[in-house]
């Protein structure tokens, strides 16, 4: 399960363990960046990582290829 919010200027999805073994990841995407955090029971406190936004549609493209390596081109409007 997940879901989506939109606020202001910030997407935040937060994808849910169903079977309840996991903590939620939160992932919230911004104009300067991509944040992603989880809940660290051992340390008892959030983990944290801020990838590009860039790097964000990459690992979006990534999910559904084949093996190789790839180049995002970024064109004036849209990511090809």
């Amino acid at each position: 399960m997940f879901t989506v919010e939109y606020e202001h200027d910030t997407i935040e999805i937060v994808i849910l363990d169903d079977k309840g073994y996991d903590d939620d990841l939160r992932i919230e995407i911004e104009d300067n960046g991509v944040y992603i955090s989880q809940w660290n029971s051992t340390l008892n406190e959030d983990t944290n990582i801020r990838i590009s936004n860039k790097q964000w549609l990459e690992l979006i493209a990534a999910i559904n290829s084949p093996e190789g390596a790839f180049i995002l081109e970024e064109s004036k409007k849209k990511w090809k």
